[in-house]
């Protein structure tokens, strides 16, 4: 195999435009040897042809030697040379001068046909040069969308972001203000079941300053005596109702029974037998005897714990109304709030 043999001075004027000499050669072989233009086309049609920039490869041809050439041969040709060695001296120089302007009317149109070619180069590499303008245009205005439209997406978000922290914060003022409001509303209605638990068990009604003293800061309430005070009474309480916190209807039923002791002591002071308790009483043990702090709640209300007889009695001296007025009010407070006992430490 060999590389085949195309026109030198074409192969030139390709190099000459900028073509690479192993596709010029590839143009000018598969175009025929024709002229440059057809070169040219070739080479534009097939330039990302992936074997665009290898040698065109032939079958050599090989030479074979022969014989000494026939008579009839030779004189084949010697009858082509006579006619033009008989030929005039004026005519062989007419012939010339004719075969003279046809070179060089060819030289001419080959020239403006390189000429044209060039142009037409020229005009398909200008074309490729705007196509990849506009494309690399194309490209930077895509980007620029891009970028713009990832900040308008990150503004969204920051704004989406930015209401939804509002929304939260104004829900959770929303939720704040519910709560106080139902804080209010349990304070009232702790206020008038007080009210209402003191109307029915014949006690005098407090000073409506003082209950809202009480409600809002429980903890300053003014002691009723100077040894016994209502916190003291609370603590009792606390501790009954936290020892079985298990069991909700027994602190409610020893909280009734408590605040019954009470108020028949209130409405009957002078009775003895509502003053006097037995100890070993199964009723009163199941109830309050046996539960940590009725007893010692009944005490601070001035009852005495009598070992020798089992009894637990109030004498008639120590029956302290505003004591029992006051201790009626917090079984009642007690028994009203769900959530007495469970919230302190």
């Amino acid at each position: 195999m060999a590389v085949p043999q195309v026109d030198k001075k074409m192969l030139g004027e390709l190099e000459a435009m900028g073509f690479p000499t192993t596709r010029s050669i590839r143009a000018l072989h598969f175009s025929g040897n024709s002229n440059l233009e057809s070169a040219v086309n070739w080479l534009l049609e097939h330039e990302s042809d992936p074997d665009i920039d290898r040698l065109p490869l032939i079958p050599q041809e090989i030479p074979i030697e022969c014989g000494d050439t026939s008579n009839e041969v030779r004189n084949d040709i010697q009858g082509m040379r006579d006619p033009v060695q008989e030929q005039k001296p004026e005519e062989r120089t007419e012939t010339g001068r004719h075969n003279l302007e046809r070179e060089l009317n060819a030289d001419e149109q080959e020239e403006e046909d390189r000429k044209r070619i060039l142009a037409l180069y020229k005009q398909k590499r200008d074309e490729e040069g705007r196509a990849r303008g506009q494309k690399r245009n194309q490209l930077q205005d895509d980007q620029r969308e891009r970028i713009r439209a990832s900040k308008d997406l990150m503004e969204a978000k920051r704004t989406l972001e930015e209401n939804q922290r509002k929304r939260m914060m104004e829900s959770r003022i929303a939720d704040q203000e519910e709560v106080k409001r139902a804080r209010e509303r349990i304070r009232q209605r702790i206020a008038d079941d007080r009210a209402e638990r003191r109307r029915r068990l014949g006690l005098p009604q407090e000073n409506p300053a003082a209950a809202s003293v009480a409600i809002i800061t429980p903890t300053k309430v003014k002691p009723v005596e100077r040894i016994v005070t209502s916190e003291q009474l609370r603590d009792c309480l606390r501790t009954l109702k936290k020892n079985h916190k298990d069991d909700s209807a027994r602190v409610t039923r020893a909280y009734q029974t408590l605040l019954k002791i009470i108020a028949n002591i209130v409405k009957n002071p002078a009775e003895e037998k509502f003053r006097r308790i037995r100890l070993s009483n199964p009723i009163f043990m199941d109830r309050v005897g046996n539960l940590q702090g009725g007893v010692e709640f009944l005490e601070l209300c001035g009852f005495q714990r009598l070992s020798a007889s089992g009894y637990l009695v109030m004498p008639r001296d120590r029956a302290d109304m505003a004591l029992l007025n006051a201790a009626g009010v917090e079984i009642a407070s007690a028994m009203e709030n769900p959530y007495f006992g469970l919230l302190s430490k």
